[in-house]
């Protein structure tokens, strides 16, 4: 439900809540953990965030989940993420306010923000995807890893540059905006 005080409607806080803490562990997580393909033995630190690195993923493949369910369901969030028909409009104006350097208000919108978002779904979706494949293809019991595995691991390292770009200016943009004070913590009231 939204309300005047929070423009985002609470299922929206919950699903960008969940989402956006499990990306940032799969992020951090892969910095330094090393994954054993061989044994799946977890006896090292690194080993062990490889672990951790593995069941955030599932969790957050999980609000994916519930996220793209909650798109389907929605014509105008559907709209909002993916203008395929427009409109169009908004996301020029803000386009053009960018380089004026005007932002528009934060809050679920037709806008150029939405768009962004819509497409950051889809990059990270994939890297769930991906991921999830993967962990079920993990050897087990000491067996080696098979060709599925071996197929499934560059898919899944295609695209983390361009996931840790939207990440970085995602993370910066919030903090422009929170520079300005015009209400962006909002989105973690997952309780109002």
């Amino acid at each position: 439900m939204q309300d005047e005080q929070n423009p985002w409607p609470r299922e929206a806080r919950w699903l960008h809540a969940g989402i956006a803490l499990g990306v940032t562990w799969q992020l951090f997580s892969s910095l330094w953990m090393t994954p054993d393909w061989q044994h799946a033995d977890y006896g090292s630190l690194t080993q062990l965030l490889f672990s951790t690195h593995a069941w955030m993923g599932l969790s957050t493949a999980l609000f994916l989940l519930w996220e793209w369910l909650w798109i389907f369901t929605s014509p105008a969030l559907r709209a909002q993420l993916f203008p395929l028909r427009g409109p169009w409009r908004p996301i020029i104006d803000d386009f053009t306010g960018l380089f004026r350097g005007r932002l528009r208000a934060p809050g679920p919108a037709p806008s150029l923000a939405a768009l962004v978002h819509g497409l950051g779904l889809v990059l990270v979706s994939w890297m769930a995807l991906t991921g999830t494949a993967i962990y079920f293809f993990l050897p087990q019991g000491g067996t080696p890893p098979g060709a599925i595995l071996h197929a499934l691991i560059p898919l899944h390292k295609a695209l983390y540059l361009l996931v840790w770009a939207y990440w970085i200016g995602h993370v910066g943009l919030t903090l422009v905006h929170a520079l300005r004070r015009d209400g962006i913590w909002r989105i973690f009231r997952l309780l109002d």
